[in-house]
């Protein structure tokens, strides 16, 4: 695999089970769903980059994760606002869009959901090695080869977008210039970039195909493993603290209303 997104060296988070990291991405990931407030999603937010940072991934990994995060970042904050369907005041226009300060909120809560659901995948890519991801898939019951295509495609998506940046470097080198001119242009200059995308995708495509078919996937004979994922007691430990947690914010949320409001925590 070209691009590798697991790091070293090994902290706490790398020592857990596949399954505990599933565990916190679930849990995290229905905090993130439930939870309306804007100052709860980003103590969520701030305690996922802590808990990578505590566990040694490199802060280079992390600045590129949110690069690569930034624009959609962008197009949700200054968009959402303007189809968000509120009662308030508008606070400006822009033809017969109307931004309202409900609206911008909500846009933020968006992209800070948006954040925080793809750091929680970054969690589990950063800090777990492949067949440990596909051993813990399929521990919890998927089948080899939908665990296997689960954790390749997990692998190959930030794959693709650090192509994208090697392949626009290597067209700037020769004198290529993809955002100049006008929006057309702007797409026209798109097209090598894709050209290139694509040959390297069928590469990459033929080339694990063959490296799968030497390790006999697909032959039909049952699969054995050199080493097993098994929980250790720092597992047990992490997902009584997270599932403690997971549960006060949940019973918070859905009993008492807590960060229900954009704003206001009650």
């Amino acid at each position: 695999m070209l691009f590798d997104l697991y790091t070293h060296p090994e902290g706490w988070l790398h020592r857990l089970d596949p399954r505990t990291k599933i565990a916190i991405l679930l849990f995290g990931s229905v905090l993130f769903v439930v939870i309306n407030n804007v100052w709860l999603l980003a103590g969520l937010l701030v305690i996922v980059q802590l808990m990578l940072l505590s566990s040694h991934v490199p802060f280079h990994d992390i600045v590129r994760a949110w690069r690569q995060l930034l624009r959609l970042i962008v197009v949700v904050v200054l968009l959402w606002p303007f189809f968000a369907r509120t009662g308030d005041p508008a606070l400006f226009s822009i033809g017969p869009l109307t931004a309202t300060r409900t609206g911008i909120l909500m846009g933020v809560t968006t992209a800070m959901r948006i954040v925080g659901t793809s750091f929680l995948f970054y969690l589990i890519l950063f800090t777990t090695r492949q067949n440990d991801l596909v051993a813990g898939l399929r521990r919890l019951g998927l089948p080899f080869e939908w665990a296997l295509t689960l954790a390749t495609a997990l692998r190959f998506i930030p794959s693709f977008s650090a192509t994208i940046t090697q392949i626009q470097a290597a067209q700037a080198a020769r004198g290529w210039q993809v955002d100049r001119g006008d929006l057309i242009g702007r797409f026209r200059g798109m097209i090598p970039v894709l050209t290139a995308l694509i040959i390297s995708i069928l590469r990459t495509s033929d080339t694990l195909g063959m490296a799968l078919a030497a390790r006999g996937v697909g032959s039909g004979r049952p699969r054995t493993v050199w080493q097993d994922v098994k929980m250790q007691p720092l597992d047990w430990i992490v997902l009584v603290t997270i599932g403690f947690f997971f549960v006060s914010l949940l019973i918070a949320r859905l009993r008492f209303g807590m960060g229900a409001e954009l704003v206001d925590v009650f």
